[in-house]
């Protein structure tokens, strides 16, 4: 199956095709956006369910959106966010010291190793954790702005979608 059609069907029956209100399925995916962008990789999902059910938004359509952040893309999307809560903070934007010496250890090893077989060693880890302990406040920041905008046009998004693909549907939106 290719990654449209995967990708798709994750849209279609885990968004748009749930049994719920419009409201709640895109408030679910609001809060899953809010969610995928914080640096909470690995309880996400657990994270997601509890403040969905606590707010009452649909605990199924948001869980799509949290593989936005993934082992693949959490460094850059984290980097990403610590730099805008850097901007908004008015922080210092130089860098975390351990996440710059692993990457530049990375570049000296990339004739030994590459950085794929490097993110499997404990080492790589270590510093990616304290890296992101040192980012806390321009990190969280950057992470709930970005998700909540991402977030507010994802809900309109859905919220338009939802009724669209049950009115094609034949049923009541």
């Amino acid at each position: 199956m290719s990654l449209y059609h995967r990708m798709r069907s994750a849209v279609v029956h885990g968004i748009l095709g749930v049994r719920d209100t419009p409201r709640r399925i895109a408030w679910g995916v609001f809060l899953g956006s809010v969610v995928a962008m914080t640096p909470t990789l690995g309880f996400q999902i657990v994270l997601y369910v509890a403040i969905a059910t606590v707010l009452r938004a649909n605990k199924l359509s948001g869980i799509p959106i949290l593989f936005i952040s993934n082992p693949i893309t959490a460094v850059p999307l984290y980097w990403f966010c610590w730099k805008v809560g850097a901007v908004v903070l008015g922080s210092d934007q130089s860098g975390p010291s351990a996440l710059e010496q692993q990457l530049s250890d990375a570049e000296a090893q990339a004739d030994d190793s590459n950085l794929w077989t490097d993110i499997w060693t404990a080492d790589f880890w270590e510093a990616l954790g304290e890296t992101l302990l040192d980012m806390g406040a321009e990190m969280w920041t950057g992470s709930l702005l970005l998700g909540v905008a991402l977030g507010i046009p994802m809900y309109f998004l859905t919220l338009w979608g939802v009724k669209a693909f049950r009115r094609a549907q034949g049923k009541p939106a």
